[in-house]
């Protein structure tokens, strides 16, 4: 158990003087942001939540608990420091997606159903399959991911069409895989994006 859910479990099962350790004014703003705290997924959750009292921000409430429970910061530290870099893999590998592409032109199509089913032709890759996974590793999981895709959809998505191939965004690459799932080399595709908006907001 790291230091953060260490400090968590002594939170949780400590007595009612924590409250005047902490020095509130009011036990029912300490008993708030106890409960704030407790509810915190992770270290690094907590630390970018935001959150202020008038009295601490998330770091100086967490420091303030390790200096009553005697616990060394400098654990905290190390561990900020490794969920930091989980959670910047994570927003990066979040900003990749695979865009089914059918060639699609549109006729006469509502735009609203269009922009609703937008999110029907771009695939997203669950996170803890490619967290920390190179380039290539990634793309054989992309590759595995339109095969089945192609497969379980009969090659075709509903108002779109039939599937031409798969365009998949990775950093500041291109891939372009065949419905073989299979890399096209030197393919040069841009596809298009349905939406709707209402006062510069997206509806879907």
């Amino acid at each position: 158990m790291n230091t953060f859910k260490k400090t968590q479990q002594r939170v949780k099962f400590t007595s009612l003087d924590l409250i005047q350790k902490l020095e509130y004014n009011s036990s029912k703003k300490a008993l708030k942001i106890i409960d704030k705290f407790l509810s915190s997924k992770d270290l690094y959750t907590w630390l970018s939540s935001g959150y202020y009292d008038f009295k601490y921000t998330p770091e100086q409430f967490l420091r303030k608990l390790c200096l009553i429970f005697e616990f060394d910061y400098k654990d905290i530290d190390d561990e900020l420091k490794k969920q930091t870099i989980y959670y910047d893999e994570v927003k990066r590998v979040q900003k990749n997606y695979i865009f089914v592409n059918t060639n699609f032109k549109r006729k006469n199509e509502p735009i609203f159903t269009l922009a609703c089913l937008e999110h029907t032709r771009r695939i997203k890759l669950e996170v803890k399959k490619v967290v920390f996974k190179n380039k290539a590793e990634t793309l054989k999981i992309v590759s595995k991911i339109v095969q089945e895709h192609y497969k379980r959809n009969d090659g075709k998505i509903n108002i779109w069409g039939e599937i031409v191939n798969y365009i998949y965004y990775h950093d500041n690459e291109v891939f372009t895989f065949s419905k073989e799932a299979e890399i096209i080399e030197n393919s040069h595709t841009v596809h298009s994006k349905a939406t709707l908006t209402l006062k510069g907001k997206n509806l879907c």
